[in-house]
């Protein structure tokens, strides 16, 4: 009988594959610990290995991976796709947002964020009992911006932005500001989005959750369905993304000339 294979994940990817031999010294290293997020095929989702020591269908990985003797092993989650893809789900991991054993307000924020949940799951503390991306980083936020802000649908959020990087443009034009200065304003826009990427993703998934509870009443299923359309990512919002960032570009170079 093969062996399972296990995918573990800590922070923004997943790594894996590796056997419960490299767990244990993954486990040892520290790289893998008891809210590291682990996965393997025939599980429903992605879960702790504290949850995992006490699941009925683990049980015979429990004595290997014991949380108390060690910075338990944890985190499964099968690379796919794109490799450069901060956001890839697993391939043989089911839809997190048809998963079984979420419920709540767990299941309805899987519902919106879609295949990388386990990630901002993570990111957002929602084990810990509170939602808030205070004190995290986003990378995909702060070097793409505008154009991860539309592959995440945050429309509105992206047309303010679009805005701001025009009305700098303008203004840094008007006083002839030094490309140096330029250079600085733009870095610090780019840290801005990467420090605050998880609050405002955390915030837009809320404002979907509570518009579509306005129109779905009390049906859970209606309300989930509702949510998966309205969240999830979009490609034809990326691609208008990328020409509105040359645009952008081609208007700041015009009025620099």
């Amino acid at each position: 009988m093969q062996e399972a294979q296990w995918w573990y994940a800590n922070g923004r990817q997943s790594s894996g594959p590796v056997d419960l031999a490299g767990l244990r010294q993954l486990q040892r290293e520290g790289t893998v610990t008891a809210r590291t997020l682990l996965w393997c095929e025939g599980m429903p989702s992605w879960r702790p290995l504290a949850e995992l020591d006490q699941a009925s269908t683990q049980v015979e990985v429990a004595p290997v991976l014991d949380i108390d003797a060690a910075p338990a092993a944890e985190g499964i989650a099968p690379s796919v796709g794109d490799p450069s893809d901060p956001y890839r789900a697993p391939v043989a991991a089911p839809d997190v947002a048809a998963a079984a054993g979420l419920e709540g307000e767990m299941a309805l924020y899987a519902s919106v964020v879609g295949g990388n949940f386990p990630i901002y799951r993570q990111r957002w503390r929602l084990d810990q009992g509170i939602a808030t991306g205070s004190g995290t980083w986003h990378w995909p936020a702060f070097l793409l911006g505008l154009i991860w802000m539309m592959y995440r649908r945050m429309y509105r959020l992206a047309a303010m932005w679009a805005g701001l990087l025009l009305l700098i443009s303008v203004v840094e034009t008007l006083l002839d500001v030094p490309d140096g200065l330029s250079l600085v304003i733009t870095f610090a826009l780019s840290i801005t989005t990467g420090i605050f990427g998880n609050s405002w993703y955390l915030a837009h998934c809320q404002r979907l959750i509570a518009q579509a509870r306005a129109v779905t009443g009390g049906d859970d299923a209606r309300l989930r369905s509702e949510l998966t359309a309205r969240g999830g990512t979009s490609v034809v919002a990326t691609l208008i993304a990328i020409v509105i960032a040359v645009v952008l570009s081609t208007v700041g170079a015009a009025l620099a000339g």
